[in-house]
């Protein structure tokens, strides 16, 4: 086990080699060693009030076995809360009592109503109101997702804000969630408008709905409003939209955009982020979040994303080509400073520092006429990466597990154009 220690955060993360390779141990599953020294994956849940333990071997498959296991129990616990299969004083009380009733009922030949529509049935009524839309907005965006970035406004929370409280809730923010009815929110999925003035795309109306989705079902299980007072549970996407591969760009169009900033001094400083990007597959946020520290950790040819730094609060390592370490050194050569506690990116803030990585971006379309579509630099990244290192190192350095990399992140590589795309150097372009 090795133990690293996240300076900014004064946080230890532990990580564990498993096959060769320096893997984290996300949280519910744990390392144990047994007798006679065999190491297992150990993933703990909790059924009924009682700890449950299941042991996986000692390798990658074991782990990705283990994470599948975890990621499920995870998922019972968001959907039923921790809670799930304890049962309160009051509510044994009144189990007690149902099956009492049920029995003697039974016994005498009366035919019995469900415990359901009984209880559904006392407490008709009982709630007056119910919170606006906007209100459960309000809780999810705060107690959850801004939870999530630890309070940090990244480039998501900002499009799901956006989405929010400049497009839904003028329509619904102020009705109280019992009141809003799904024709209601079909229409007002249906009534979406694209940046053309069009009817927004069915990718997009799917984006909104699925938003409204998680807004209600969070509330729910943090009991803002019962589960009857949810208007999309029932509702699918409008149709099914056909999954395209993701864009990625040519060995060429990578090789014109290194050559440009190469011979372009007053865009060398946007050289170390390029690299990042295109041959270590880091995403927008985690570029504009490491600084040199994290580069080239203690010597090693490692590049370290800590958990502060990770979209999904997991820390990792990306093993970068030789590639990277020959444009880091050119950059270097000709006056990129690289100051261990420097950002790649100027700016006071994340949000400076990404803006930054957009304009240039913007920049680099105008100059070389490549089109950039959104992500495509880590989507080329994991494609080759895919092709050089395999799906379960690749999926491992981008932070993705292998489902999530085949679906949306991979696109189908030779191995002839994967060889020249690690060999786009300095000397090369």
């Amino acid at each position: 086990m090795i133990t690293t220690l996240d300076k900014k955060s004064k946080s230890k993360t532990k990580f564990y080699e498993i096959e060769g390779q320096r893997v984290y141990l996300p949280k519910g599953i744990s390392a144990e060693t047994w007798r006679g020294g065999v190491q297992k994956l150990i993933v703990t849940s909790t059924e009924h009030g009682k700890p449950k333990r299941l042991s996986f071997p000692w390798t990658l498959a074991g782990l990705e076995e283990a994470k599948a296991l975890n990621d499920t129990y995870k998922k019972e616990v968001r959907k039923y809360g921790a809670d799930f299969g304890n049962i309160t004083e009051d509510e044994k009380r009144a189990l007690d009592l149902w099956r009492q009733y049920t029995k003697e009922a039974m016994a005498n030949g009366f035919a019995y109503a469900s415990a359901y529509e009984i209880v559904q049935a006392g407490l008709e009524g009982r709630k007056t109101t119910s919170p606006t839309f906007e209100a459960l907005a309000q809780f999810y965006f705060d107690k959850e997702l801004m939870r999530k970035t630890d309070g940090e406004l990244t480039e998501h929370a900002e499009t799901v804000k956006r989405r929010l409280f400049n497009h839904i809730c003028p329509v619904l923010g102020g009705r109280p969630a019992h009141t809003i009815t799904e024709e209601e929110v079909e229409a007002f999925l249906n009534s979406l408008k694209g940046i053309d003035g069009k009817r927004a795309s069915v990718n997009t109306r799917e984006q909104y709905l699925n938003l409204l989705k998680t807004v209600f079902k969070f509330c729910i299980k943090r009991g803002q409003i019962p589960a009857t007072y949810n208007p999309v549970a029932n509702l699918n996407p409008p149709s099914k939209k056909k999954i395209e591969e993701p864009e990625t760009l040519s060995v060429e169009e990578v090789k014109r955009i290194f050559a440009f900033v190469k011979n372009t001094p007053r865009y060398h400083k946007f050289i170390p982020v390029l690299a990042v990007g295109f041959f270590c597959g880091a995403r927008v946020d985690e570029r504009a979040k490491i600084t040199y520290r994290d580069i080239f950790v203690g010597g090693r040819n490692e590049i370290y994303i800590s958990a502060a730094n990770a979209k999904n609060g997991e820390a990792r390592y990306i093993y970068p080509s030789e590639n990277f370490r020959s444009w880091m050194d050119f950059a270097k050569a000709h006056g990129v400073t690289m100051h261990p506690t420097e950002y790649l990116l100027t700016g006071n803030s994340v949000k400076q520092r990404r803006d930054a990585h957009s304009s240039f971006l913007r920049t680099l379309t105008r100059e070389t006429g490549i089109k950039l579509p959104k992500n495509c630099i880590r989507h080329t990244a994991a494609s080759f990466m895919a092709e050089r290192h395999g799906y379960t190192s690749t999926a491992n350095q981008l932070g993705h597990d292998i489902a999530m990399l085949l679906k949306h992140y991979r696109r189908a590589i030779t191995k002839t154009e994967a060889e020249a795309y690690y060999n786009i150097t300095p000397d090369a372009v």
